[in-house]
């Protein structure tokens, strides 16, 4: 098996930011994507919660949804929202 280290993409979630860098780096190179780790929740009349993320998110938080709550699925490093971390991701 031939190991390509451009096939690789290590993603570091963490509590504030999540940052992804392509193939396997020294540890002291920057991340080449960083961006907030949030979430927006938005409750509808069924049961299953709407998830927001990316522009979507800037447009609720920009136009004051009261409808969205924006949340964080990490906190102290502990996943509390698993649901919406798999959206994340």
């Amino acid at each position: 098996m031939v190991f390509r280290d451009d096939n690789v993409v290590v993603i570091e979630i963490g509590s504030l930011t999540t940052r992804a860098v392509v193939g396997l780096a020294e540890s002291m190179t920057p991340p080449q994507v960083r961006v907030p780790t949030r979430i927006g929740k938005r409750k509808r009349d069924s049961s299953q919660p709407q998830y927001l993320f990316d522009e979507e998110l800037e447009q609720a938080i920009k136009a004051k949804d009261a409808e969205v709550e924006v949340i964080s699925p990490i906190v102290k490093g502990l996943v509390v929202d698993w649901e919406a971390i798999e959206i994340f991701l």
